[in-house]
C-alpha cells in the first residue's frame, strides 16, 4: 500500500535506483568478483588482502546508496517492482535479509563439520598428502581458511547472530506500526473527503502518507545499517583468507540470483515458497 500512495506525496529527483543496481551489479560480476578468485590463487598476500578491502568497500557503497535513495522514494526501495521473481522471496525491508550473511557464514562451518574428516595428510603429519592436494586447484592456505576456527572466532560469530536476533524483530515491529498508524489515520480521516471525492481522497492519503514516511525512511536506513554492521563485523572477526572465501560465496550467491536459467527454472516450480522457508534465509 504504502508504495501506491506514496507518489502522491513525494516526487524522484534522481534516477532510478534500479539503474545504480545494474551498474553496481555489473561491476561485481564482471571485474571485483574475478580479481579477487584471481587473487585467492597468488602468492601475494598484500594483493589479495587489497581486493578484499575493494569488494567490502564495493558492498559498503552499496548500502550507503540505498540510504541515500530512501531520502527520495523510499518506496521504489521497499517494494523494488525490478527486483526478479527469485531474488523477492529473500527481500526483507528493502533488500536482501541479513541473515543471509550469517548463514553463508555458517555454511562454512557446517562444510568443516561434513569434511573435516576427508582430507589427508602425510605420514609425518605436516602436510596434505600429494593425491589429496591434487583434488583442489586453490593454494593449500585458502583451502584450510575455515578448517578448525579458533574458539575466539566462534564467540565472535555468536555474538553477530544474537545481535541479530535482538535488533530483526525490533525492526520488523517498527515497520509493522507505521503502517497500522498510516491506515488508522486514513480511516479515521476519511469522513472529510465528502463521499469518496478524488481530490479530497488524494489530501487525506497525502497527508497520511507525509506522517509516517519519515518513521519509513528511518527504519529502512537502520535496517541497512545493521547489514552494514554484520558484514563489517564477519570481515574483522576473519582472517583474510576466511574474509576473501566469504565475500566470493557472497557474490556467487548475489550472482545465482540473476542467473537466467535458474531464474526460468524457479517461476516453472509449481510448489509455492512459503512464508516458513524465507524465514529460513
Amino acid at each position: 500500500m504504502l508504495k501506491a500512495v506514496g507518489l502522491l506525496s513525494r516526487k524522484k529527483t534522481t534516477r532510478p535506483f534500479k539503474d545504480y543496481h545494474s551498474d553496481w551489479f555489473n561491476t561485481l560480476n564482471n571485474s571485483l568478483l574475478p580479481l579477487l578468485q584471481s587473487s585467492m590463487n597468488d602468492a601475494s598476500l598484500t594483493q589479495l588482502s587489497t581486493h578484499v578491502d575493494i569488494l567490502h568497500s564495493h558492498f559498503q557503497s552499496y548500502y550507503k546508496a540505498l540510504d541515500l535513495a530512501s531520502s527520495d522514494d523510499v518506496a521504489q526501495l521497499l517494494y523494488p517492482d525490478w527486483r526478479n521473481s527469485l531474488e523477492k522471496p529473500f527481500l526483507w525491508l528493502g533488500d536482501f535479509h541479513p541473515y543471509l550473511f550469517t548463514n553463508l557464514l555458517r555454511s562454512f562451518l557446517d562444510d568443516d563439520d561434513e569434511d573435516g574428516d576427508d582430507v589427508g595428510f602425510d605420514d609425518w603429519g605436516d602436510g596434505p598428502c600429494s593425491e589429496s592436494y591434487e583434488l583442489f586447484d586453490r593454494p593449500w592456505h585458502i583451502v584450510m581458511a575455515w578448517k578448525n576456527p579458533s574458539k575466539i572466532l566462534m564467540t565472535q560469530i555468536e555474538q553477530i547472530e544474537c545481535g541479530l536476533r535482538l535488533m530483526v524483530p525490533a525492526l520488523a515491529t517498527r515497520a509493522r506500526n507505521a503502517q497500522v498508524v498510516f491506515v488508522e489515520s486514513i480511516a479515521e480521516n476519511w469522513a472529510r473527503c465528502d463521499g469518496g471525492k478524488k481530490e479530497a481522497a488524494k489530501a487525506v492519503v497525502g497527508e497520511a502518507m507525509n506522517a509516517q514516511m519519515d518513521e519509513m525512511v528511518s527504519v529502512f536506513v537502520d535496517a541497512n545499517r545493521l547489514r552494514r554492521s554484520v558484514l563489517t563485523e564477519i570481515i574483522g572477526a576473519a582472517n583474510v583468507y576466511q574474509a576473501a572465501l566469504f565475500l566470493e560465496r557472497l557474490a556467487q550467491f548475489l550472482v545465482g540470483f540473476r542467473d537466467p536459467e535458474l531464474v526460468s527454472e524457479f517461476e516453472r516450480c509449481k510448489t509455492p515458497l512459503n512464508r516458513q522457508s524465507r524465514l529460513a534465509i
